[in-house]
């Protein structure tokens, strides 16, 4: 033993061989490095092999410092470490904090329903975003070659918003001109008739009721033998609707059962009717002459029914004073609907043209929206 270690000078006290103890070096260091952890101390890891280099009897052992930078230069065994519940570990993600949850034993884990929750939004948020840049690009698209529409679709709307844009003009121009104007403005152009009448239909599609049905429940339940006259008759509706004999007049023939003349100036003999009616016709400025020529081809006690929209109306007393200039008494009238006025007026007098004077009136005209 003081041969081999001749050189080195021993620290008293040594413990006994197996156990861990240290020595000084001198002249020449012998470095060993014994490795073990408390875990394989613990349970009796013998398998575990001690790497020496130039060991002896005894063990120098090396500084802290030394031992530090032994160990990174120096590839010893692998060592195996257990934790507490006695598993082995190799050494990476001993961290607690890096270790994977688990998910808990009913199935719900909070902290990934959260994450599913907010990689769902984001899905979400990605699909609303494709979306939206799908119509941009349709819309910029649309804008640069045109909306593509089918060819009839679009053709008729154009033809519907020209139909409805000459009716209106047509309108305005029967409430601005008399009986005798207008006559010839349709002969003039007989398709402005036509046309009229088109729109016209179109605006009683929109309307809640149709006050000229209004007026064929009342005329059935009167006799048979009544002759009835339809001044501004339009389509002739009224004579097809009804039993009674009836005379349909406008300003031009929609077919062969219109008599087609002006309305102050019909071919009617006088005092040859029972009824007369005026559904919505009641046109143009010399409303007197209308009134004049419906007391003349009436018979005495004869009724005149008149149904109007009621926005033409600024005073239904003074409209009611008008008619009675022109040999009428009024029987009764109805202004509870919201878009008509009914009135029954009953002749009294007969009242021949000029020889009273009579201040011309007009109610006002109805004007249609754009469709």
């Amino acid at each position: 033993m003081s041969k081999l270690f001749s050189e080195c000078a021993w620290e008293a006290d040594l413990p006994s061989i197996g156990s861990s103890f240290s020595f000084s070096k001198k002249l020449g260091r012998v470095k060993l490095k014994e490795k073990k952890s408390e875990d394989s101390v613990r349970k009796g890891d013998n398998n575990k092999k001690l790497k020496e280099q130039n060991v002896g009897w005894s063990v120098l052992l090396p500084k802290k410092d030394e031992t530090r930078n032994g160990d990174s230069d120096r590839k010893g065994p692998v060592s195996t470490n257990r934790d507490r519940n006695g598993k082995v570990t190799n050494g990476k993600n001993d961290n607690p904090k890096s270790k994977k949850r688990k998910a808990p034993e009913d199935g719900y884990d909070r902290h990934s329903a959260v994450s599913t929750d907010k990689s769902d939004d984001k899905s979400s948020m990605k699909k609303r975003k494709s979306n939206d840049h799908l119509k941009r690009t349709k819309q910029e698209a649309s804008k640069k070659c045109g909306n593509v529409e089918p060819a009839g679709s679009l053709r008729d709307k154009l033809v519907e918003r020209l139909k409805g844009s000459r009716f209106r003009y047509i309108n305005e121009q029967l409430y601005k001109t008399t009986g005798e104007e207008a006559k010839k403005l349709f002969q003039e152009d007989p398709e402005s008739f036509v046309a009229y009448h088109e729109g016209y239909r179109h605006q009683i599609v929109q309307w809640s009721m149709n006050p000229l049905d209004r007026i064929i429940k009342n005329i059935r339940k009167l006799p048979r033998d009544t002759v009835v006259a339809d001044f501004g008759c339009g389509e002739a509706r009224l004579a097809e609707s009804i039993p009674n004999q009836t005379y349909s007049l406008d300003l031009v023939a929609y077919n062969s059962s219109v008599i087609a003349c002006d309305m102050s100036n019909t071919p009617l003999e006088s005092n040859f009717v029972n009824v007369v009616v005026f559904c919505l016709s009641l046109m143009g400025t010399n409303l007197v002459d209308f009134l004049l020529e419906a007391n003349r081809v009436l018979k005495v006690g004869g009724l005149l029914k008149i149904a109007e929209v009621s926005s033409r109306f600024d005073n239904v007393n003074e409209f009611v004073a008008n008619v009675k200039k022109c040999g009428f008494e009024l029987v009764n009238k109805d202004l509870t609907h919201k878009l008509f006025y009914f009135f029954n007026f009953k002749k009294e007098r007969t009242v021949i043209k000029g020889s009273i004077k009579i201040q011309p009136f007009s109610l006002k005209p109805c004007l249609y929206k754009k469709r």
